[in-house]
């Protein structure tokens, strides 16, 4: 019963450390990211900073740069409106041109049938 009592004791000891290097161990892991997220926030509010500075400048680049963009892209909308406008004037004009042959040609033809034709 002895050596029961004593194979216990050794157990319950064994067990004991186990648990206080099972505790010391996560301790040591709690302070060591503490430690790593305390030392990683400066760099962090510096990524920030740096992130925001360089919105900043991209804003600024844009607010200068739109204005010029804006009045080119209008100017290349007029002119192409411009373009438009005038191949279209083009093509009405063709087709107006050739309505206006063929009428003539069928009127030069009426007339040179009429003139064929004496019967009034």
């Amino acid at each position: 019963m002895e050596s029961e009592s004593t194979a216990e004791h050794e157990l319950l000891a064994w067990v004991k450390k186990l648990v206080w290097l099972s505790t010391a161990i996560l301790t040591v892991m709690a302070v060591l990211l503490i430690a790593l997220v305390a030392l990683l926030i400066p760099k962090l509010e510096r990524a920030v900073s740096t992130t925001e500075r360089v919105e900043a400048r991209f804003q600024s680049f844009a607010d200068e740069v739109q204005p010029v963009v804006g009045a080119g892209a209008g100017k290349a909308v007029e002119a192409i409106t411009q373009m438009d406008a005038k191949r279209l004037s083009e093509a009405a004009t063709d087709s107006s041109d050739e309505t206006i042959r063929a009428i003539g040609e069928r009127a030069k033809r009426f007339l040179d049938r009429d003139k064929a034709d004496p019967k009034d």
